[in-house]
Order: C-alpha cells, then sequence, then structure tokens
C-alpha cells in the first residue's frame, strides 16, 4: 500500500511543530509576549485611585441632589411612606371598605384627619387608615351636624334640643338645650359655641370654655343666626345670620369679643345665605354665601367679595392649615363644566381651572384638591394641573383627601378608600 509522507499532517510535521512551539512565547493578540504586555503597563498610584473614587462620589451626590430638588414635591414625607406602603411592602387599602353605621350620612357630615369621620342618623364613628375603628358613640339626634377641630368634636341637633362634646375617640354626655339649636361651633382648645332660638329674640349665643363653664352670652333681635365660628384662642366669634328685607333675603355677619356686651362690628353681606363660616387664623375668616363669598380681617374690618359671576355653587372646602378655600362653580345649569377657583386667606384668586366636571365634592390638602365627579375622582394640583383620576365607585356622595396622595370616598352604606391616582 502507497504511503503518504511529508504532508501537513504527518508524523514528522507534527513532531516539527512541537518542537519550535516549545521554543515560543504564548503571543498576545498584538503578538507581544504577555509578560513583556503587562510589564509595559503604567502602574496607577494609590493616591490617584483614591482621587478617583473621590471625584466619582462628587459627582453622584451632585447628581443626586439635582434630581432631589427637581423632584422635590415626591420626596416628602408622606410620598415617601406611600412608595414603601405600597410599591415595596406590597400593602392594600384591604380594611376598607368599611360600613356605615346607622342608615345615611349627610356629606357635610364626613371629614378626614388621616383616617376617616363620620355622624350618621345614629352614630358618630372614626376609623384609621387601616380601617380599624377608632371611636364609637350613639346618638339619639334626628339631624346632627358635625364640627371638629383637632382631636375636639361637637355635634349638635339641627331644628332640636340638644348637642355633645368630646373628643374623636369618645363623645361626653348630651346637654338638652331650652330651645331650638340653630348653629355652633367648637376651637381647638375645647371652648365652644351654641346659637338657639329664645323667648323674645330671634336668636341668642351661649359661649362656654374648656371646662363646659358659661363665659358669655348674646341675643340677637335682628336676625336669625345660621352659622358661626369661635376664634383659636376662645376670645371671640364671627355670627352669621340672615332676615327678610322686602321679600329678599339679607345676609349679616357679627363680629363679637367676648369681653364685649355689643358687637365690635358688623358687615352687609348683601343677599346671601351663608352656608359655613370659619376662622383662617386669630385674625382672617372665610365666609361661603349662596352668591357670593367673602374674607373678612376682623381687626381692620376689611371684607373682600369673591362673587360667582352667575355661576352656580355646586361644591366648596375650606383649609385652615394652608389658609386658602376652593370654590366649584357651574358655568352651566345642569351644574356641569365647573371652574375650580382656589382662593388665599386675602382673597385674592390664585388659580381657576375650568374642567368638564360635574363637580359633587371637593377636598383641598396642601397643594391638592381631590374632585369628585359621580363616580370618578380626579387629583388636581392648586396650579390646575390634572395629576391622575380613579374609581370612587357607585353611589359616591363625597369625597375627603387624608394626604396628598390618598382619598376617603363616603358612599350610601360604606367608606371606601383610594390609594392610587393614574
Amino acid at each position: 500500500m502507497k504511503r503518504f509522507s511529508g504532508g501537513r499532517y504527518s508524523v514528522e510535521n507534527v513532531e516539527k511543530r512541537k518542537k519550535n512551539n516549545s521554543k515560543r512565547s504564548v503571543l498576545s493578540y498584538e503578538d507581544v509576549p504577555l509578560e513583556e504586555y503587562n510589564e509595559d503597563q503604567p502602574e496607577i498610584s494609590k493616591a490617584a485611585v483614591k482621587k478617583i473614587l473621590i471625584i466619582a462620589a462628587v459627582i453622584v451626590v451632585l447628581g443626586f441632589i439635582v434630581f432631589a430638588i427637581a423632584n422635590r414635591d415626591n420626596f416628602s414625607p408622606e410620598k415617601i411612606s406611600h412608595w414603601v406602603k405600597y410599591d415595596v411592602l406590597g400593602s392594600s387599602d384591604e380594611g376598607f371598605p368599611v360600613g356605615i353605621i346607622g342608615s345615611s350620612v349627610n356629606k357635610g357630615n364626613f371629614k378626614s384627619d388621616g383616617g376617616a369621620l363620620y355622624v350618621s342618623d345614629a352614630a358618630f364613628a372614626s376609623v384609621n387608615s387601616s380601617g380599624n375603628e377608632t371611636g364609637y358613640t350613639q346618638h339619639g339626634f334626628a339631624k346632627p351636624i358635625l364640627c371638629t377641630a383637632g382631636e375636639n368634636v361637637l355635634i349638635y341637633n339641627l331644628g332640636g334640643y340638644g348637642y355633645v362634646t368630646g373628643t374623636k375617640e369618645q363623645l361626653n354626655k348630651t346637654k338638652t338645650t331650652d330651645h331650638y339649636v340653630m348653629a355652633a361651633d367648637i376651637n381647638d382648645k375645647g371652648y365652644y359655641c351654641v346659637v338657639t332660638q329664645t323667648d323674645g329674640y330671634l336668636s341668642k349665643i351661649f359661649v362656654y370654655n374648656n371646662n363646659n363653664e358659661k363665659i358669655y352670652t348674646y341675643s340677637f333681635s335682628d336676625y336669625y343666626i345660621n352659622a358661626v365660628t369661635i376664634n383659636p384662642n376662645g376670645t371671640g366669634c364671627v355670627a352669621c345670620g340672615l332676615t327678610g328685607d322686602n321679600g329678599s333675603l339679607q345676609g349679616i355677619a357679627y363680629v363679637l369679643d367676648f369681653e364685649q356686651e355689643k358687637p365690635v362690628a358688623t358687615h352687609n353681606l348683601d343677599e346671601n345665605a351663608v352656608y359655613s363660616v370659619e376662622y383662617f387664623n386669630s385674625r382672617s375668616v372665610c365666609i361661603i354665601g349662596s352668591k357670593s363669598s367673602y374674607t373678612l380681617d376682623v381687626r381692620s374690618g376689611e371684607l373682600k367679595q369673591i362673587g360667582y359671576e352667575h355661576m352656580q355653587l355646586t361644591a366648596y372646602d375650606i383649609n385652615t392649615d394652608t389658609n386658602s378655600f376652593v370654590l366649584s362653580l357651574s358655568r352651566s345649569g345642569d351644574g356641569r363644566t365647573c371652574s375650580i377657583e382656589y382662593i388665599n386667606s386675602s382673597g385674592d384668586i390664585v388659580n381657576v381651572n375650568d374642567t368638564d366636571c360635574a363637580v359633587e365634592s371637593l377636598s383641598l390638602y396642601k397643594n391638592r384638591v381631590a374632585v369628585l365627579d359621580s363616580d370618578e375622582c380626579y387629583l388636581f394640583d392648586t396650579d390646575g394641573n390634572k395629576l391622575g383620576k380613579a374609581s370612587a365607585g357607585n353611589g359616591s356622595k363625597a369625597v375627603a383627601l387624608g394626604n396628598t396622595d390618598e382619598a376617603y370616598i363616603l358612599g350610601i352604606n360604606e367608606i371606601r378608600r383610594v390609594v392610587q391616582f393614574k
């Protein structure tokens, strides 16, 4: 058989390659021996490495600072808590919905203090942000009206006899009045006032300190008082009322000092039925009326009017933490296409947000406004920017913001919680 020799894969050539390879060093990609290649690389000193790390750290810190400033609204304690609770820990609002005790709750009797509290036709109750009950007291009022200030609570029986004071955790024993109750209020110190009908006058106000001791009374002969607010110090109040004048209503605001026998000032409110009056602070007062709203400086006597310009008031909310209030004014007769006006304690309109919403309820918290339109809830900032929306559920009646991201919804027979606006 013919034998091939001298080819590429012959035994002689294989042996020859082994000898040649044993004499060569391993080559780098540039055909330079690796030991020589490594010897050519400059060594970096420890000081240089340290300097590089410091510069990199400074760049990272500066970048974080710029990012934090640009997104400072998202780094509030509430935002961080919300992110940890719902995004990191995966929590949910599993304690909600919470059933209402009683058969009905008026939207004005539904509030938030971080949790939710309400008075129904049967009881006063409060729940925390987890949906756990923190307070519960039954009452016997036919038309209960809820007033709150800090931890203090006052509930009065509108057009009936009696009222009750206490805290969000526990109410005291009901006090019975001699005449129909027309209005009442309580402040953060526990001072409170109650307005009733009375013999020989149209209205009479009784003022009590936080020991339930009567400290002041005044009788009104010309006006029925239907709204009152006591100042934060418990030294005075503003009482608003109305009377008939040639077939039309005439509104008024009395400024009372509890050390003076007579009012220190009165202010004409035109043809306005007052829905609500509240102190922003010891000097400034907000008045919400049927045709106009006002801010009143009780020291200077300056009364500033915010007219509705023939629009219909559909909802409002007053925030004493930010000394501001918000109005929803419908531009059409059916209550839709509402403009939302943001107003400061000086009576200046800060912003007007024109929407297509039929606003049924408003809630103002810091620089956020929740808007309830039927079964949808929208979240805006006070600059008018829409931040998101969420389903409020069927039969929604009112909204109350618990913080800048979360809201409570009053339903027909339950309280729901919105934790995500998208």
